[in-house]
Formats: structure tokens, C-alpha cells, sequence
């Protein structure tokens, strides 16, 4: 039977008590492996993502400074819909509680658990619905652990107020990973490309950050000249694609209007 714990946001953790990287890049594969043998779908995003995909670009990963002293401070991880209902039960059985309050605000889109092994775990459904929705439907079967690079991409591009950290992570994933016309082995620059065209708003967040990221490479001295030189081409070709492609008539109508009127959701995160 669980015992009853208190949970803790990993900030509220002092450093002494905070479980080792190592500890969450194991859990998060026995979880994924566990959940699968239930007939559960679970993949991981974020910076554990990264790792997994990247591990010849971990050291220059953690010497961009952005992970801090806790490095991971949960594990994020996607999910169907259609999972939801048995996911509390599988996590009980893996030694886990649910937050009851964010899963009385949230409980259709997301859960968040806690445990002695990893602090806290959040579980997306079906999207990760922040300033610009990113679809997972269809989508977790491209990898066996990870969401796709696509993806992973997309959730740092969809953030109207992009921070240092998730500039950082862009440019891992844009140094790190070639871009292709399909998902496999790649960022998928064709499907990126056909999101923008159906939904400007969108679009106009991820040029903005595009040319941000770009903007920010002087400004980080780990990387050599030949690092920002391949995220800048990766940059311009992502962009000369999403530009080329055809845009829908919602698009060009909602174009019209620009940033006279909000173009993306107003998010707030639980806590």
C-alpha cells in the first residue's frame, strides 16, 4: 500500500535529496518499458529527449549551462487519450501518485505524478496545448522512447516568450539533427512547414523565434564558428521551406489582420 507523501515541486527539493541525472534517464526507460508491456504508450520529451537522441552532443549540451545543478527537474512524457483512464493505475503499480489537484484542474489533458524515485512526472494527452498546440495524435509510434525530433523542435518554436533555456535546447536540436522531408532520423521540415501554412499565428511565432535563435548564436561562446554556421543554414532552409509553401486561405485571411489581435493562446502553468 502507498504511504501517504507530500508533494514537492523538484525546486523545493534541497540539492542533497535530489536524485542523480543518471537515476532519471533510468526511470524514464523502465517506465516507457513497463507501460509498454501494459499495452501504454509513453514517450518522452524535453531534455531527456535530447540525450537519448544526441548522446554525442551531451557534453556540449551541458557545458551550454542550461540544465543548471538539478539538470532534470521532472520527466515529461506524451500519451494518447485513450491510455488516460488505466495511466493512474500504472503508475500506482510503479510506486507513483497523482497530484489530486492538478488532476481536478487538468486531469483530461495532463497528469502529474510524484514518487521517491523522480519527483515529479507529467503526463501530456493527445497535445501539448501551450501558445500554439502541438499534436501528438498519430505521431508517438515515429520513435519507441522519444517524441520525434519534429516535435521536440516544434515545442520550443510554439513559445511566444522564448527563454534562454529553450533557445539553447533549439539550437542542440538544430545542430544535432539533419533536416529531412520525412520524420525519419530528422526534423521534418516538409510537415513543419504544412502546420505553418494552415495557421499563421503559428507560423508568425516560429519565424519570430527562428530569427531569434539565430540572432542568439553570438551570444553563446561554447559553440565554435563551424556550430553556428550549421545551425544558421539549418535556420535559413527551415525557413525558405516554411516560406515556399503554399498557405491555405485561412491563413492569408488571418494574415490580413496580423498582430493587431492576439495570435496565440494565453497559457498559464499549474502551480
Amino acid at each position: 500500500m502507498l504511504s501517504e507523501k507530500r508533494f514537492r515541486l523538484p525546486k523545493e527539493i534541497p540539492l542533497e535529496e535530489y536524485p542523480k541525472p543518471e537515476v532519471f534517464l533510468e526511470e524514464t526507460r523502465r517506465l516507457i518499458r513497463e507501460a509498454q508491456k501494459q499495452g501504454l504508450i509513453l514517450r518522452v520529451m524535453g531534455p531527456i529527449a535530447i540525450h537519448y537522441y544526441f548522446p554525442d552532443y551531451i557534453d556540449l549540451y551541458h557545458r551550454l549551462e542550461r540544465l543548471g545543478e538539478r539538470v532534470f527537474t521532472d520527466i515529461d512524457f506524451a500519451s494518447y487519450g485513450k491510455c488516460r483512464d488505466r495511466m493512474i493505475a500504472f503508475f500506482q503499480s510503479q510506486s507513483y501518485e497523482i497530484e489530486k489537484r492538478a488532476l481536478l484542474l487538468l486531469g483530461k489533458e495532463r497528469h502529474i505524478y510524484f514518487g521517491d524515485r523522480v519527483p515529479m512526472i507529467d503526463v501530456f494527452y493527445d497535445r501539448l496545448a501551450y501558445n500554439h498546440p502541438i499534436e501528438f495524435r498519430g505521431r508517438l509510434e515515429l520513435h519507441p522512447e522519444c517524441i520525434s525530433m519534429t516535435d521536440l523542435l516544434l515545442q520550443k518554436l510554439q513559445i511566444v516568450q522564448i527563454n534562454d533555456k529553450d533557445m539553447k535546447d533549439a539550437m542542440i536540436l538544430l545542430l544535432a539533427a539533419p533536416l529531412r522531408e520525412t520524420d525519419q532520423d530528422g526534423i521534418n521540415a516538409r510537415y513543419i512547414a504544412k502546420l505553418m501554412a494552415e495557421d499563421w499565428g503559428f507560423y508568425y511565432t516560429t519565424m519570430t523565434n527562428l530569427d531569434k535563435i539565430k540572432a542568439g548564436l553570438e551570444h553563446v561562446s561554447i559553440l565554435t564558428e563551424e556550430n553556428r554556421r550549421a545551425i544558421k543554414d539549418k535556420i535559413d532552409q527551415l525557413k525558405e521551406t516554411i516560406e515556399n509553401t503554399p498557405k491555405s486561405a485561412k491563413w492569408k485571411l488571418r494574415a490580413k489582420v496580423g498582430t493587431r489581435v492576439p495570435w496565440y493562446n494565453e497559457v498559464s502553468d499549474w502551480g
